[in-house]
């Protein structure tokens, strides 16, 4: 059975809406072929009977009976498929990222394992598939401080989707980091800045400086999704060993596009900036 807790299964019958008894809008028929084709389980049968019967105490008996990754793996799906976004359905992304870390490892060989491994890159393409949804659809919103308020919970799922440890913006002595992750053991600073032209130099002069005032050993990341201007790219590395790089709104989009993964641009950036001190490269030549 899962593990879920009482917080958390009143988190996702609330986002779903089942105190009415339905479950978002799912019909009997679609509601058992979105069960079928996400876990393989017929939800209809007696297995999942639970007082009236109904989608949303059927969904109950599934909790129940089920191990946390398929619960995980159904509760994922339907987040995907459901409408919105919002606070709520961050915290119940939460709940099934916890299910998916904590489900136990199997132990019937390895066609169970290859199969397990199948089930994890289906949610990550999945994931990114609707991140980049998201984000296309960011770029064409008229308030832009309501896109740059989206934009940080996507980068925070983007960057937790790969065990990044992304942590929230922090405040140091008048100062703010926009976020942090860690890849490797090592702790990068993020920024990221949206405006309508490529960036001048002085933001990144700014970031440089916030990175400087750390330990000797910080680096950073800056993304500025329209690019930074070419006088900045020169200015940025005169007379001094470049601390961070510079991603931009066309690497996104080739990562939630599934060109290559997160981790893997990471690691070629970082290597690059500390062989060749290269602070803004296209992404055409990192293959």
């Amino acid at each position: 059975m899962s593990n879920l807790t009482y917080v958390e299964k009143r988190k996702l019958e609330q986002f779903l809406g089942m105190s009415s008894g339905y479950v978002l809008d799912f019909s009997n028929r679609t509601f058992a072929e979105f069960v079928r084709e996400s876990t393989g389980r017929n939800i209809y049968d007696s297995t999942y009977d639970y007082a009236s019967g109904s989608k949303a105490n059927r969904l109950r008996a599934f909790w129940q009976k089920e191990e946390n990754l398929v619960v995980g793996k159904l509760m994922s799906d339907m987040l995907d498929y459901a409408d919105g976004t919002g606070e709520l359905k961050e915290v119940c992304r939460l709940i099934v990222g916890r299910l998916l870390r904590d489900c136990p490892v199997p132990h019937t060989g390895i066609g169970s394992h290859h199969h397990e491994q199948q089930l994890q890159q289906q949610r990550l393409s999945q994931s990114l598939g609707q991140l980049k949804e998201e984000f296309l659809g960011l770029a064409i919103e008229r308030n832009r401080n309501k896109a740059g308020l989206a934009l940080e919970k996507v980068l925070n799922r983007l960057f937790g989707l790969y065990q990044l440890h992304p942590r929230q913006p922090f405040r140091v002595v008048g100062e703010q980091i926009d976020r942090s992750f860690e890849l490797e053991g090592q702790i990068y600073l993020l920024e990221a800045k949206w405006e309508k032209y490529p960036l001048p130099e002085a933001d990144l002069l700014i970031f440089r400086g916030k990175i400087e005032g750390k330990s000797t050993f910080t680096r950073g990341v800056f993304i500025a999704l329209n690019d930074v201007s070419l006088p900045a790219r020169h200015a940025i590395t005169r007379g001094k060993a470049p601390s961070f790089f510079v991603m931009n709104g066309h690497d996104l989009t080739m990562i939630f596009s599934e060109a290559m993964s997160l981790t893997d641009f990471l690691r070629k950036r970082v290597r690059l900036l500390a062989e060749e001190g290269c602070v803004c490269i296209p992404f055409s030549e990192l293959a």
